[in-house]
């Protein structure tokens, strides 16, 4: 795999939770729907990750989610971005309380900026598109690790962010390697993988899991914990709730794959999981501060929240449980009733 030596930091960096870049030269750019090439070099990887913590520290500072669309693309773009329309709309309401002026696009001492250290560029051999790479990377003052994957869909667009798995460093596994020191790309709808699900359909295999209550999938805070939680909201008097969990469509929400050393893969896939809370006669329907800007209509009895989920998954050789390590939801609006 292709590691940068020198220490990297940049004072500019993310929500929560870069494109303007050189392009691959010769036949990687013009023949990359074919041919089996890096998906990106390793140059190029770090000036994409440098843009995208700029781009980010300042859409935070400034609350624009039009902004961070620049740098990051489907669920984790939706999902970064309604949480800076909503965070700038109370500090709007904030401000307006005390009798200032309205607070968008002034900078904030909330919105601490983040910074990066020594990345590992990961970049894969691809033929087609979409082509992806990954970066795992140190943030600063975090003892967790950040691994982003960033994807575009031809030479002629920028990279975005896809995916932001926060993960502690040893749910990170070893990756596999080809001759070259790339990446090994799985193809997603591959049947001969030798891997206990298939990738492009682990968001089919876990809804099932979700419906049914067994499947595949070790106990953990993404699986049997959140079937606990449900089980607990069906027994709560004062409300029902309903939950509507649907793998994305690949064409929007890309699956991608990559083989590790030990034959199994790490896997990030894309989930919608809308949620609606209905309340008894009587009961007064509680939404949560951040949820109100992104209301549409009034919540009388009702609220349906809808939601996006990015998971990372190590999907193991043979037939062993898939483990899901890490998981970015958020909810990018909201339906009153």
């Amino acid at each position: 795999m292709r590691l940068r030596a020198r220490l990297t930091t940049t004072t500019a960096g993310l929500f929560m939770a870069l494109a303007a870049v050189t392009s691959l030269s010769g036949c990687m750019t013009v023949h990359g729907e074919t041919a089996v090439v890096p998906a990106a070099t390793e140059d190029e990887a770090e000036q994409v990750l440098e843009r995208y913590f700029e781009v980010t520290n300042e859409a935070r500072r400034t609350y624009d989610a039009e902004l961070n669309a620049t740098v990051e693309a489907g669920a984790l773009a939706e999902i970064n971005g309604a949480g800076l329309t909503a965070q700038g709309a109370l500090a709007e309401e904030a401000a307006a309380a005390e009798g200032e002026e309205g607070a968008e696009g002034e900078e904030t001492d909330g919105a601490a900026q983040l910074s990066y250290a020594n990345p590992r560029f990961l970049i894969p051999q691809q033929a087609g598109w979409p082509k992806f790479f990954m970066v795992d990377t140190e943030i600063e003052g975090n003892e967790s690790r950040w691994l982003l994957t960033f994807s575009r869909n031809s030479v002629d667009e920028e990279w975005k962010a896809r995916y932001l798995s926060v993960l502690q460093p040893s749910a990170i596994p070893e990756f596999a390697e080809d001759e070259d020191g790339y990446l090994e790309d799985i193809q997603i709808a591959s049947e001969d993988t030798g891997l206990s699900v298939v990738p492009g359909e682990l968001g089919t295999a876990y809804t099932e899991y979700l419906d049914q209550g067994q499947g595949s999938f070790l106990g953990g805070p993404y699986t049997s914990e959140v079937l606990a939680a449900r089980e607990a909201a069906a027994e709560d008097p004062a409300s029902s709730t309903d939950f509507a969990d649907v793998p994305s469509e690949q064409d929007a929400h890309p699956t991608f794959a990559v083989r590790t050393a030990d034959g199994g893969a790490l896997v990030l896939f894309t989930m919608r999981m809308d949620e609606k809370r209905t309340w008894a006669e009587g009961e007064t329907p509680q939404v949560h501060e951040m949820v109100k800007p992104l209301m549409q209509g009034t919540a009388d009895s009702a609220v349906t929240l809808q939601r996006y989920a990015t998971f990372t998954a190590y999907v193991p050789e043979g037939e062993d449980p898939v483990d899901l390590r890490g998981r970015m939801a958020g909810v990018f609006q909201a339906l009153g009733e």
